[in-house]
C-alpha cells in the first residue's frame, strides 16, 4: 500500500509539461530542417500524428525524467535514421586522462579498434600484412580472392602514416598547428592512405588473386576522404548521384562559396567555359530556392508535406558534375568545387580485379557511399545483409538544435544522396549476396557462412561444363 502511495505521488510530483514543450520544439526542428522527412513519410508511410500523439500521452504518463527522456529517445529512434540522433547533457567531470603530448593525436589521429570478418579460422587463408588494410589470400575451390579489409574511411585512421607524414614535412611537432597546418597533414596522409589501398590491391593481383574482396563490415563511415578508395579499386569510372539540400538558409553560404569559386574562373577567361556557365546557372537556382520558405509543420496533424524541402537538380554527390577524370579542371579555382575527388591523389584504370564488397548491419554512413557508388556503377557485387542505413550527414557542421527544457542536442541530417534509383540512402544497402548472419553468431560462424555464400556465388557464374 505504501509503494503504491509513493508510485501515485512521484506521478503527481512530477511535471510534463517542460517535457511536452521539448517534443513540440523538437517536432519543429524536424519539420523545418530535416532532410529525411521526405522519405519517412512517402516511402516508409510513418504516420507520424500518431507518433506525436503516442509520444504525447508517454510524456503524460511519465513519472520520473528517465520515463520522459525514454519517450523522446523513442521518438527519435522510430525513424531508424543513423544520422537523426538525440544526444543527453552530461555532468562534467574532470579528465583524468592528460593531453595528448604527440601532434598526431592531438589532431584526432587514432587507429580503428572495430574488427571485420575473421579470416583466420578459414581453411585456405593466407594473411599477408596487416595495419593500415590488412589483407590475405582466401582460397575457394580452385579461385584464389584477394582479401582487403577497410575499417575507417577517415585518413584519421592511422597514426603510423600521420607520424611518417610529420617526417617527410620535416614539422616542429612542438609547434601550434593551425587549420592549414591540419588541412596539410590530412591531405598527405589520405593520398598515402589511398596509395596503400592500390598498392595492396596490385599485390594481391600479383599473389594470384582473380577476384578483390573489400571488408567493410563494422566500418562507421569517415570523412570526404571516402570518395577516392572506390575509384582506386574500381575498374571503371565512377559517375555521382544525386545530392538533395534542403531549402534552408544553412545552404545559402555554401552554395554562394561554390558560386564564388566558379564565377573567379568564369571572369578569369578560363575554361571550359559551358560547363562553368552552366554550373554557375545551376547554382543561382539553388541559391534562390535556399531562400523559399517552406512550411511543413502541418504534418504532425495531418500527415502530409505541404511543401517541397529538397533541391535534387542542382548537385551530385561530390560537386557539379556526375564525373572528371584525374587531372581534369587542371588550373581552375572551381576545380574541386566542380569535382571534389580531384582533391586527392588517385588514378582510374580498367585493368582492375572484379570486386566484391562485404557489408553488415554495422556498415554506417560513408561506408555506405563506398558500397552504394560501386554498386550502382556496377563495379562491384555487394553481399552480407542490410546495411545500417544513415545515408548522408551534416555539412558545414550541421544545423544546431538544443531542446529549450532538457538542454539534449539533437542532430539532424541537412542532406540526402540519392541512389542510381532515385531512392533515399538513409533506406541502408542491400547486398546483391545477402547472407543469413546473425547478431549472435561466432566470428568463425560468420566468416564460414560468407565464405559458403561465395562458393555458391562462383558456382552460378561458371561456366557450363567447367570445372573448380
Amino acid at each position: 500500500m505504501l509503494q503504491a502511495v509513493c508510485v501515485l505521488f512521484a506521478a503527481a510530483a512530477f511535471d510534463a509539461r517542460p517535457w511536452l514543450d521539448d517534443l513540440r520544439q523538437l517536432t519543429s526542428e524536424i519539420s523545418a530542417h530535416y532532410a529525411n522527412l521526405d522519405w519517412a513519410v512517402e516511402h516508409r508511410r510513418m504516420d507520424l500524428p500518431k507518433l506525436r500523439e503516442d509520444t504525447e500521452a508517454r510524456l503524460r504518463a511519465a513519472t520520473s525524467e528517465q520515463e520522459a527522456r525514454a519517450a523522446l529517445q523513442r521518438f527519435v529512434d522510430v525513424f531508424g535514421d543513423g544520422h537523426l540522433t538525440i544526444e543527453w547533457p552530461k555532468p562534467e567531470a574532470p579528465s583524468a586522462t592528460p593531453p595528448a603530448s604527440s601532434l598526431c593525436a592531438r589532431l584526432g589521429y587514432r587507429r580503428p579498434s572495430s574488427p571485420g570478418i575473421d579470416f583466420s579460422q578459414v581453411a585456405g587463408f593466407t594473411p599477408l600484412g596487416a595495419e593500415p588494410f590488412p589483407h590475405g589470400l582466401l582460397r575457394l575451390g580452385r579461385r584464389t580472392v584477394g582479401v582487403l579489409r577497410i575499417a575507417l574511411f577517415s585518413e584519421h585512421s592511422s597514426p603510423e602514416v600521420c607520424e611518417d607524414i610529420l617526417r617527410e614535412m620535416r614539422l616542429d611537432t612542438s609547434a601550434p598547428c593551425d587549420s592549414t597546418c591540419a588541412d596539410s597533414i590530412d591531405l598527405a596522409s589520405a593520398n598515402r592512405l589511398t596509395a596503400e589501398i592500390d598498392r595492396r590491391a596490385r599485390e594481391l593481383r600479383t599473389r594470384g588473386a582473380t577476384t578483390i574482396l573489400v571488408d567493410i563490415t563494422r566500418n562507421g563511415g569517415g570523412s570526404n576522404w571516402v570518395e577516392a578508395p572506390p575509384r582506386a579499386l574500381s575498374r571503371v569510372p565512377l559517375s555521382e548521384p544525386r545530392l538533395a539540400f534542403l531549402r534552408h538558409p544553412h545552404w545559402t553560404p555554401q552554395l554562394e562559396q561554390k558560386l564564388k569559386d566558379v564565377e573567379t574562373d568564369l571572369q578569369a577567361g578560363r575554361g571550359p567555359r559551358a560547363t562553368l556557365e552552366e554550373a554557375a546557372a545551376r547554382l543561382r537556382r539553388g541559391i534562390s530556392a535556399t531562400r523559399e520558405p517552406c512550411d511543413r509543420s502541418g504534418v504532425w496533424v495531418t500527415g502530409k508535406l505541404g511543401c517541397a524541402m529538397l533541391v535534387s537538380d542542382v548537385l551530385f554527390t561530390d560537386g557539379l558534375v556526375a564525373h572528371a577524370a584525374p587531372g581534369a579542371f587542371a588550373g581552375l579555382a572551381s576545380r574541386t568545387t566542380l569535382f571534389h575527388p580531384l582533391l586527392y591523389a588517385y588514378t582510374e584504370s580498367a585493368d582492375r580485379l572484379p570486386l566484391y564488397v562485404i557489408v553488415d548491419r554495422h556498415t554506417w554512413s560513408a561506408a555506405e557511399y563506398f558500397a552504394a557508388i560501386l554498386q550502382d556503377n556496377r563495379a562491384a557485387v555487394v553481399a552480407g545483409e542490410l546495411t545500417g542505413g544513415a545515408g548522408c550527414g551534416y555539412t558545414d557542421g550541421g544545423i544546431p538544435a538544443v531542446l529549450t527544457n532538457s538542454g539534449a542536442k539533437v542532430r539532424l541530417p541537412d542532406c540526402v544522396r540519392l541512389r542510381r534509383d532515385g531512392s533515399d540512402e538513409v533506406a541502408g544497402v542491400t547486398p546483391d549476396l545477402l547472407v543469413p548472419w546473425a547478431e549472435w553468431e561466432s566470428p568463425f560462424t560468420k566468416a564460414d557462412k560468407l565464405v559458403r555464400a561465395l562458393v555458391r556465388e562462383q558456382a552460378k557464374l561458371r561456366k557450363p561444363g567447367k570445372q573448380e
